[in-house]
């Protein structure tokens, strides 16, 4: 049976009034990779910070080994993080970075540092200042770290983002080699496609809390169904109960765009009825993207939620 890396109960992040996340409840264990997908603002990163102790938790408790983080802040040694973007020692070397986190492991050699540059394309920046290193170099020094470190837990936020596909396919073998020696990992992305073939299941976020924790078969039976059309408006509850009046159309709000189900031509029609009315679309299509397409399908129709 598979160790209990982390478990997570009833997890809010309240600051000034402002509330981060909340009402969170989930468990990872040895080997498993979850993605946290959701769009920003939706609590994805503030999660990741509040597992790894950089965030205060009112309520709620985290448990890593099934120590308290809070409690114990001495068992984060085998938690390590890669957030977006990148923060290191800008005016000390790339090799310096890596001996300096490479601290907190005290089996990691200068000989292992040297293979991990190695790994990840950075062995001919090893004498280079981080300041002088572009977006991609850094993102991957990022990666680097936390995987030197031969964690428990790996934290990545947006790991994949503007990257060549070149330094992708490195990352993700990595990512692969890391999971078979046991660490557990949690990666937030907004976009699903990024990760799908990583992850063995998905916390879709939205207002700062979990909408649903998804099997990655549940995900594509998900994906099996209607393709929402969508306007992006500035009054959405206002125009999409036109919509509903005027086309008969059932319909979904999700943020500024209103989804339902109509072919090209009807939707021409509705973008043409909506700008007759003196009222602006910002936008008109269809959902795309596979992660738009899951919280599509969560979201409940117009006239159920306001029931």
């Amino acid at each position: 049976m598979s160790e209990k890396i982390l478990e997570v109960n009833n997890l809010s992040v309240l600051i000034k009034d402002r509330i981060l996340v909340k009402n969170i409840y989930l468990t990872l264990k040895e080997g498993e990779c979850f993605g946290i997908v959701g769009e920003d603002k939706s609590g994805k990163t503030s999660l990741l910070k509040a597992v790894s102790g950089t965030l205060p938790i009112s309520p709620g408790q985290v448990l890593f080994l099934g120590e308290d983080i809070y409690t114990n802040k001495k068992i984060l040694t085998n938690v390590s993080t890669c957030f977006d973007p990148p923060v290191f020692f800008k005016y000390q070397s790339v090799f310096e970075n890596l001996k300096y986190f490479a601290t907190l492991n005290d089996n990691i050699t200068k000989e292992n540092i040297k293979e991990t540059l190695k790994k990840f394309g950075l062995e001919e920046k090893s004498k280079t200042k981080v300041l002088h290193l572009s977006y991609f170099e850094k993102k991957l020094m990022s990666l680097a770290i936390g995987f030197l470190t031969k964690p428990k837990l790996l934290l990545l936020d947006e790991p994949f983002k503007n990257l060549p596909k070149d330094d992708l396919t490195v990352i993700k073998d990595a990512i692969t080699e890391i999971r078979n020696n046991g660490t557990a990992i949690m990666i937030a992305t907004k976009n699903l496609e990024s990760i799908e073939n990583d992850c063995d299941k998905y916390i879709f976020m939205e207002d700062r809390t979990i909408k649903k924790i998804m099997s990655k078969e549940e995900v594509e039976k998900m994906l099996i169904g209607t393709t929402y059309a969508f306007v992006r408006v500035k009054y959405p509850h206002f125009i999409g109960k036109m919509i509903i009046e005027n086309f008969g159309l059932k319909v979904k709000l999700l943020d500024k765009n209103i989804l339902f189900d109509a072919d090209e031509k009807l939707t021409s029609q509705i973008v043409r009825y909506i700008t007759k009315h003196n009222m602006s679309v910002h936008g008109a299509g269809y959902l795309n993207k596979k992660s738009e397409q899951i919280f599509a399908n969560l979201t409940p129709y117009f006239k159920e939620e306001k029931n």
